[in-house]
C-alpha cells in the first residue's frame, strides 16, 4: 500500500516540476481542447499507422529466438468551438499481435477508447468548468502467459465514465483536473464477472467516486515529445488507500514525416481486478500518415 502512495506522490511532483523547466517550443497536447479549433468551424484530424518488428535466427552462434510483432492504430479527433465553449471527441483504436519462433500469434495490444469533453472556459482563461465522458474496451480475447486461462474479450470489461469538475492550465504545458465521477463496469461474459470485483453471474456495477487528472506535455528535445498522464479515482465507499490510478509515459520521436519510434511505460493500480501493481512496457517504430 505504502508503495502504491509513493509511486503515485513521485511522479505527480516530477510533472509539476518539469513544468519549469526550460522553456522550449511546445508540442500538440493530447488534450482535446487545448488547441482549440477556428471559431464555429469543425477542427477533423484523422491519423493511422503501423508499429512492427522483426527478427529471424539460422544458426547464430549466439542464439536467438524468431519473431514477428505488429500493431495497427488509427486516431481520430473533432474539435468544435464557439465563444468560450468547446467540445472535442476522440477515438483511439490500437490491435497488434506477436509470434514467437513457430509458436500461435498471440495479441499484443488492444484498445477501443472514445472520449469525449465538454468545456466552458471562464473569463481567466486558465479555469474552465469541463464534462467528460469516456468509454474504454478491447476488440479481442485475451489469455494469461500460459496461453490457457481467459483473461478479457470485447465488453468484458467495457468501462463507461462521467466527470464533471474544474480544470486549471497554468500554460501551455501542464493541465490539472479535478471533479467528482460516475463509473459504470459492464462484463458481456459473466464468466469473467469475479475478475473484475463483481460477483458471479453479475454483469453490471456503479461506482460514484472522486476523480484527479494530471496532464503533462512538452517537447524535450528537437522532434522528441513527452507526454505524462496521471488519473485516480477514489470510490466514495472505500477508503483512499484503496484509490484506483493510472500512470503513462511516452516518448515519440518523429524520425521524418512518416517514421517515428515510441517507447510507453504505464502502471496502473486497480483493487477490483488485483492487488498487485500492473505494468506495460513498450517500444517501437512506425509508419504513420495524417490524412487531416
Amino acid at each position: 500500500m505504502r508503495l502504491r502512495c509513493l509511486i503515485l506522490t513521485i511522479s505527480m511532483t516530477l510533472l509539476a516540476v518539469s513544468s519549469g523547466l526550460s522553456q522550449k517550443l511546445p508540442m500538440p497536447t493530447d488534450d482535446l481542447l487545448r488547441t482549440p479549433a477556428e471559431e464555429g468551424l469543425w477542427k477533423l484530424t484523422l491519423r493511422t499507422g503501423v508499429n512492427g518488428s522483426q527478427a529471424y535466427y539460422r544458426e547464430w552462434a549466439q542464439g536467438g529466438v524468431d519473431r514477428i510483432s505488429v500493431v495497427g492504430n488509427a486516431v481520430f479527433t473533432a474539435i468544435y468551438t464557439e465563444g468560450s465553449y468547446q467540445y472535442g471527441l476522440r477515438t483511439d483504436m490500437r490491435y497488434g499481435q506477436t509470434r514467437l519462433d513457430r509458436g500461435s500469434f498471440r495479441k499484443s495490444d488492444d484498445v477501443i477508447r472514445l472520449r469525449n469533453q465538454f468545456r466552458r472556459r471562464f473569463t481567466d482563461e486558465r479555469f474552465s468548468v469541463t464534462i467528460n465522458i469516456n468509454f474504454e474496451t478491447q476488440f479481442d480475447k485475451g489469455y494469461d502467459r500460459s496461453f490457457e486461462v481467459l483473461q478479457s474479450r470485447f465488453l468484458a470489461p467495457g468501462t463507461l465514465t462521467e466527470t464533471a469538475g474544474l480544470s486549471f492550465d497554468p500554460d501551455s504545458h501542464l493541465e490539472l483536473t479535478a471533479g467528482m465521477s460516475l463509473r459504470q463496469t459492464f462484463i458481456s461474459d459473466t464468466s469473467l464477472s469475479p475478475r473484475y470485483g463483481l460477483d458471479e453471474g453479475k454483469w453490471f456495477r456503479n461506482e460514484a467516486g472522486f476523480t484527479v487528472v494530471m496532464r503533462y506535455e512538452r517537447e524535450i528535445w528537437k522532434n522528441v515529445r513527452y507526454s505524462g498522464y496521471i488519473e485516480t479515482f477514489s470510490n466514495l465507499q472505500k477508503s483512499l488507500l484503496n484509490t484506483d490510478f493510472i500512470i503513462t509515459n511516452e516518448i515519440v520521436g518523429r524520425i521524418n514525416d512518416y517514421l517515428t519510434t515510441n517507447l510507453e511505460f504505464a502502471m496502473q493500480y486497480n483493487d477490483d481486478i488485483t492487488r498487485k501493481l500492473q505494468i506495460k512496457q513498450i517500444l517501437s517504430v512506425g509508419l504513420n500518415y495524417t490524412f487531416m
